[in-house]
């Protein structure tokens, strides 16, 4: 499922982007073709996360920046052994999902290490490009939440 809000042409901002969740499963290599093919404004929101399931076990990085358009962006990160219904219930929220909301259900999962405050990446290719290293083979699932 993807939303996306429509750009202002008066000169006046845009409302906030709907938010976005795209799902791939298949192989690493598949998913890096997918993932990577994003469009750059998914890895540009104000919040953003990669959710990776595999034999490996799961993992999730979140990115939210204070304001939108900050360079900068604070990272957490939750490492386990599944993501359970955490896939459903985020799709569940959209396409209305508000900021706080998703945050709330993404953070609320379990204890995230801050990783403190980073460069923002400025590609999908830079934003989930290591993430997905630690997740190989076959049967890799991947979700990506944008806000």
């Amino acid at each position: 499922m993807t939303v996306t809000q429509p750009s202002s042409t008066t000169g006046t901002p845009a409302p906030p982007a709907a938010a976005e969740f795209h799902a791939f499963s298949g192989s690493d290599d598949a998913l890096a073709r997918h993932l990577f093919a994003l469009p750059r404004d998914v890895v540009e929101r104000t919040l953003w996360a990669l959710l990776l399931q595999s034999h490996d076990g799961a993992g999730i990085l979140v990115q939210e920046r204070a304001e939108p358009g900050d360079s900068v962006a604070r990272v957490q990160s939750w490492t386990g052994e599944d993501l359970g219904s955490l896939p459903a219930r985020l799709l569940a929220l959209l396409p209305a999902a508000s900021h706080q909301e998703l945050r709330t259900a993404l953070l609320g999962h379990g204890d995230y290490v801050d990783l403190g405050i980073v460069l923002c990446p400025p590609t999908p290719r830079g934003a989930f490009g290591h993430p997905l290293k630690l997740h190989t083979g076959s049967g890799v699932r991947a979700y990506v939440v944008a806000r």
